[in-house]
């Protein structure tokens, strides 16, 4: 299957769309729906299968060649090639389509880097023209599963997904491209907030290319050619006849810019003949439940969801349903003649910049880190941004799709707060009534109020480190107090706190005042009923430097944020994978800046003291003295002490970062009263973490430490500029030694772990599903575990629209992925009883973890 994955890539995402042959020749030099261009495809084949010598990647062109023939007819086409692949993978019952489970790890890789419905639609489309059918309900799920019985019925016992960002998870491309087709004039300004291509092929394109249509001339075209192929499926003569003379205008290059209206034209001329109404969000009980052929009033949102699917296809899922006919109705004229191989390679075109699109919206370039994963996760709402109607299908798709078919006992979705009660509330009520139907899903979901971190500003006189972060926190965190003493329906529904997004770019003690702010703050659950308090949770250990930052990092979760039994840290990989793994993928060679790295070697040394970790003298005589050098050179000048600074005088100051930086500024003498005077303001009685003894602040090195880390120049300064680290076996037995003893920690305090596999593959180092740090973390039921050492965890989604991943695949990708992997000697590792216990193990810890 990795040949024909390649060959996908190369036909959809590798060759410009601007090298297909529109009309159909025999000539070798052209390129199209039945003849793939040889030289075209040795040249891009040199990056789809560099590890491949030149004669080899000439045979995967031959096998290409061989499998777009692989049909009965035996007619060469791209498009039969997709549907055999489809058909390798997929399977249906009459009833919903699945994917064959032993292919799902395939089916991953494959549907992935192309979408689902590409390949869904080619396989109803091939298996409906052998049946002699023409299906009529194309509101199959988003995700679709696999056809694992076993697995289902385990799963429906019940699942919980404890960490699921609401924006993140809908059908982020699906939605934008849907309402770019159907909205595609006066998007100049949307496309400009698309400044560099996230894929290396589009990189690759415009370099070759010379860059000759704009990204948004791209979709401009596809529009177009979306509305003429729809107009030739209808067999509306009058329809196609006035799109054609646009059609022919851009074969004849005439720019993509001065055709735009005309589409637009097109389009809305479409949706008043085909398009069916969609209520908008909030219309009331009976309306949400009456007939679709009944709605009157509405929107038409794509012309491709016509009136005669309304009362066929599932409401909530309705918005897809229209490009998926559209795609199904595509492929079956594709190959069976309706149409002109002119159109098919329109067709060829049209799916061709779908995928490219589609690429700058999905995670699909495999870069890790989680600065590549931002640029994908700003983008999610850029062409739905300000269009009401598809912003409400933003919600409903996340929160009523994801429990359709899955029996989800809570979600939990993750918003950000806002900056005052009212728009809180808002939020929270528009979510709601959205969600709500028949199943009455919305009582299902729970909110968790994630506060963003974000880049620190560049250094200002008297201006601690994260100011921006510590002030909007300050003000969202008043917002939900606010709104949570106001005794409304809404607290019921707000269970928790979180801080996301890029840990490199600000560190816990940013939102320590915070959190034990909220953490403490008592609210009646319902008007007149007990109270109750917040739970937390914190994003820690996801995207690190080093490993040792990722752990110290959750770390400082803990001892800064006020985070205990009960509460969860959300990643934590750092706190699981392999050492040795990491540091020979990273060429055992790091660049960071000298602030973090002596932070790391004062807490490791510290901390391996501390636990009664073993570190080589060699090894801990080379470690100080890269600390001392470190230390020398960014606080030498600039802190006076009577003693020369050990590593436990600046461990000791650390302990001190969760404080509000203000106190410290203070001279001495107000600085020892503020220890013992009681705030007039509730939030700043938080202002010092308890977990840090008073005698520490009481020490003239730890405050003048903590002082200059915050507010000299020169130590920010100097802090900032970046240094190369190298490791060995040595270093990574010790950060090995570490994990196990912040597992220990964490076990203890009954603090657990909700993992997201798929989001961990993307933006970790980890190779396999089999390398999970899941499983480090609690592999009970699959082998002998030491006490103590199995973490409470939960499999989850993340961003389940970024990722393109649904909860009850994670379980089935991770079940297929145990299943396959073999020991030193190439046999099974895991027992299959013991698979399919361990997966009903973590589902139940999964349903333990619910914020309650």
């Amino acid at each position: 299957m990795d040949i024909e994955k390649g060959n996908l890539e190369l036909l959809f995402l590798k060759i410009p769309y601007t090298k297909i042959t529109k009309k159909p020749t025999l000539e070798k030099s052209g390129h199209d729906y039945r003849q793939v261009n040889k030289d075209l495809y040795m040249q891009y084949a040199q990056n789809v299968f560099s590890n491949y010598s030149e004669d080899e990647r000439y045979h995967h062109y031959q096998k290409l060649l061989q499998d777009m023939k692989n049909n009965p007819q035996g007619n060469c086409s791209i498009f039969h090639f997709i549907m055999t692949i489809a058909k390798k993978l997929l399977v249906y019952d009459g009833n919903e389509m699945t994917c064959r489970f032993q292919e799902i790890l395939r089916w991953r890789e494959v549907s992935f880097l192309l979408g689902q419905d590409f390949f869904t639609c080619a396989f109803l489309a091939a298996h409906d023209l052998e049946k002699g059918y023409q299906s009529k309900n194309f509101s199959w799920l988003p995700i679709i599963r696999s056809n694992d019985n076993r697995l289902h019925n385990i799963l429906k016992r019940g699942m919980a997904e404890n960490h699921f960002h609401l924006a993140g998870s809908t059908k982020v491309f699906e939605l934008n491209w849907i309402c770019l087709m159907n909205l595609i004039e006066g998007r100049m300004h949307d496309f400009k907030k698309l400044p560099a291509a996230l894929q290396v092929h589009s990189v690759d394109r415009i370099r070759s290319e010379g860059n000759r249509e704009s990204f948004y001339a791209e979709c401009q075209r596809a529009a177009l050619y979306r509305v003429y192929l729809f107009s030739v499926l209808k067999q509306d003569y009058a329809l196609k006849e006035r799109i054609e003379k646009l059609v022919q205008k851009a074969d004849r290059e005439e720019p993509m810019e001065r055709l735009t209206a005309e589409i637009q034209d097109m389009i809305v001329l479409a949706k008043y003949l085909y398009g069916a109404k969609i209520e908008s969000a909030g219309s009331s009980e009976t309306d949400r439940t009456i007939k679709w052929k009944q709605i009157k009033k509405g929107s038409v949102l794509d012309y491709a969801f016509e009136k005669d699917m309304a009362d066929k296809n599932d409401r909530d899922c309705c918005l897809l349903t229209g490009e998926r006919r559209f795609l199904y109705e595509c492929y079956k004229a594709s190959v069976t003649g309706a149409f002109s191989g002119y159109q098919k390679n329109l067709f060829y075109i049209y799916l061709s910049i779908r995928t490219h699109f589609r690429g700058e919206l999905i995670q699909i370039n495999r870069q890790v880190g989680f600065a590549n994963f931002s640029n994908y996760q700003d983008r999610k709402e850029i062409f739905i941004e300000g269009q009401k109607e598809y912003e409400d299908e933003l919600i409903r798709l996340a929160l009523n799709e994801t429990m359709r078919k899955q029996n989800i006992v809570s979600l939990e979705a993750r918003i950000c707060p806002k900056n005052s009660a009212a728009k809180l509330y808002q939020s929270i009520t528009k979510s709601q009534n959205i969600a709500k139907s028949e199943t009455k899903a919305e009582e299902k979901v729970i909110y968790v109020l994630h506060f963003p971190k974000k880049k620190d500003q560049a250094f200002s006189a008297g201006t601690p480190r994260n100011q921006n972060v510590r002030m909007a926190s300050f003000r969202q965190a008043r917002s939900i107090a606010a709104l949570l003493e106001k005794e409304t329906d809404i607290n019921e529904k707000i269970r928790g706190i979180d801080a996301c997004s890029s840990e490199i770019a600000c560190r816990p003690e940013a939102f320590g005042q915070v959190f034990r702010y909220l953490l403490d703050l008592e609210f009646p659950c319902k008007k007149g009923g007990m109270k109750t308090k917040l739970h937390a949770t914190y994003h820690a250990g996801e995207d690190f430097l080093d490993i040792a930052d990722g752990l110290r990092a959750i770390d400082e979760a803990i001892e800064f944020c006020g985070l205990e039994r009960g509460s969860r840290i959300g990643h934590a990989l750092a706190l699981g994978i392999s050492p040795w793994d990491y540091y020979k993928y990273k060429g055992c060679k790091l660049t960071l800046p000298k602030q973090v790295l002596l932070d790391d070697l004062a807490w490791i040394l510290a901390k391996a003291d501390e636990t009664g970790c073993i570190i080589e003298n060699q090894l801990r005589a080379e470690l100080k003295e890269r600390f001392y050098h470190l230390y020398e050179e960014i606080y030498g000048e600039h802190v006076s002490t009577k003693n020369k600074v050990s590593v436990w005088d600046y461990y000791q100051s650390w302990k001190l970062r969760g404080d509000q930086p203000a106190f410290y500024r203070l001279e001495e003498e107000e600085f020892l009263k503020q220890l013992t005077r009681k705030q007039i303001q509730r939030f700043d009685r938080y202002g010092w973490n308890h977990k840090a003894g008073s005698h520490i602040r009481k020490t003239e090195c730890a405050r003048n430490l903590y002082f200059a880390y915050h507010y000299n120049q020169n130590v920010r300064l100097t802090g900032d500029e970046k240094t190369e680290w190298k490791m060995d076996q040595r270093y990574a037995d010790l950060i090995y030694q570490l994990q196990e003893k912040m597992i220990q920690k964490l076990v203890q305090e009954g603090i657990g772990i909700e993992t997201n596999p798929s989001s961990n593959y993307l933006i970790g180092t980890i190779q396999k599903y089999d390398e999970h740090p899941i499983l480090r973390f609690n592999s009970r039921k699959l082998k002998d575990v030491p006490k103590n050492m199995s973490l409470h965890v939960s499999m989850n989604t993340d961003d389940q629209g970024v990722f393109d991943t649904l909860l009850e695949n994670e379980y089935a990708l991770m079940a297929m992925a145990l299943k396959k992997a073999k020991d030193e000697n190439h046999q099974p590792l895991y027992d299959i009883e013991d698979i399919y216990e361990w997966i009903d193990y973590v589902r139940k810890m999964g349903v333990e973890q619910v914020f309650v």
